[in-house]
């Protein structure tokens, strides 16, 4: 899988860390709901509610059907309020100020999440007895969608990230970036899995390049899953943590962190805390 590359010109935030457990979490809404079947335009669709963008124009229809009369349309990069989906079908029940649209062929929409957290997410990881981290993650914006003349697939909530760690009798800061998509990272409108990116730049480590280890945010399952690196002396041979639970964005980020942080092998904290001193 191709990474999404992380982006430049991040001023990294000069501030002390909490060492304080991470507190809260932002629920999200997961893909099917399990209340009960509704009515919509005298149609039963199963609750499914959330925002979906738009991948390209498509018409809105009075029936789950493509006979169904013609209603409107939406264009592409649209972002859409849906309430359900007709039954076991691909059709999706859209409303519009909580007034009903009509429906709409799903394969054309994606689920959309929120990534920005507004309030900075702040935690402790004990990798072993003499190696532990304190972080603090800080949202500094977004990319994609409104924000950029740039394709709606690579909407992202961009994080800079930093981190004082104490191994073995030694103590250091460091910065690293993160990001998550807010669409599903293979575009598709059924399986809510976003990608999460832990990036060290240059300067941070020993190689001349970003380090990047890959998790994956599944909404549907309510965890987050290692996925890769882009450099594999750097991540260790005897494993880590494959997986953490995660219910919102915000535990999502402390979850992918924490999980970075247990694959990266020794050589990749030998260069770090090289490069720190």
């Amino acid at each position: 899988m191709n990474a999404i590359r992380p982006r430049a010109g991040i001023d990294w935030v000069k501030q002390g860390l909490i060492g304080a457990a991470v507190a809260g979490m932002a629920l999200l809404v997961t893909a099917e709901s399990r209340a009960a079947d509704m009515e919509f335009m005298g149609v039963t669709v199963t609750p499914a509610p959330g925002k979906y963008l738009v991948e390209k124009d498509v018409n809105v229809r009075s029936k789950p059907e493509t006979s169904g009369e013609r209603l409107g349309g939406l264009k592409a990069g649209d972002v859409v309020d849906v309430i359900g989906r007709a039954g076991k079908t691909v059709w999706l029940a859209v409303v519009e100020d909580g007034k009903p649209l009509g429906f709409v062929y799903g394969t054309v929409l994606s689920p959309v999440i929120d990534g920005a957290i507004e309030e900075d997410v702040t935690g402790e990881i004990r990798l072993d007895t003499h190696h532990r981290c304190g972080f603090r993650v800080h949202f500094v914006g977004k990319v994609g969608g409104d924000t950029e003349a740039t394709d709606d697939s690579m909407r992202a909530s961009d994080y800079e990230v930093s981190v004082v760690c104490e191994r073995r009798g030694k103590r250091i800061r460091f910065p690293a970036q993160m990001f998550i998509t807010e669409v599903p990272f293979d575009g598709s409108n059924k399986r809510q899995v976003f990608q999460i990116n832990v990036d060290l730049l240059d300067g941070v480590h020993g190689m001349h390049d970003i380090f990047s280890t890959i998790m994956m945010f599944d909404l549907d399952k309510g965890e987050v899953r290692f996925d890769g690196v882009t450099e594999d002396s750097y991540v260790r041979a005897d494993g880590g943590l494959e997986s953490l639970p995660a219910t919102g964005v915000r535990r999502a980020l402390a979850s992918a962190l924490e999980i970075a942080m247990t694959r990266w092998s020794d050589k990749l904290w030998d260069d770090v805390f090289a490069q720190a001193s």
